[in-house]
């Protein structure tokens, strides 16, 4: 695989494409991935499970910005619990939902630039540890 810089995949990730060659969507709609890029036929989910990383970057991002949130209106601006909590229920239930999709393609994204292997132009992963290169490459 060419070396793709580190701002390519970051871009990628933004944009919901595949971190491979930046033109094949990742989702088919709002929830449902596609099992495999459309332009490059490169596989998504490298193993079972393999996005429950993902899960973890989405809910330390709700932590950190729900505490930071709370901590600004509460004591900041001095909004009582009883007129904060709605309002922090709402963030709460939504903005994972928002997230999930970039939580997703981050993980993708990263893990195709800290860990190439698999994510070559004629490769692609084997779970038992061996890749598909093309020989005439």
């Amino acid at each position: 695989m060419a070396e793709i810089s580190y701002g390519t995949f970051i871009s990628r990730a933004l944009q919901l494409r595949c971190p491979r060659c930046g033109v094949g969507p990742l989702f088919k709609n709002f929830i449902t991935m596609h099992d495999r890029c459309p332009h490059c036929s490169l596989k998504y989910e490298r193993a079972p499970g393999y996005f429950l990383g993902s899960i973890y970057l989405n809910y330390g991002f709700m932590a950190i910005s729900t505490t930071v949130a709370y901590m600004a209106l509460h004591y900041g601006a001095e909004i009582s619990n009883p007129r904060l909590a709605p309002f922090l229920l709402v963030y709460c239930l939504l903005m994972p939902l928002i997230l999930f999709r970039y939580a997703r393609s981050w993980w993708l994204a990263m893990d195709c630039y800290c860990d190439p292997i698999g994510f070559g132009r004629h490769e692609n992963p084997d779970p038992n540890g061996s890749s598909n290169e093309d020989p005439s490459k």
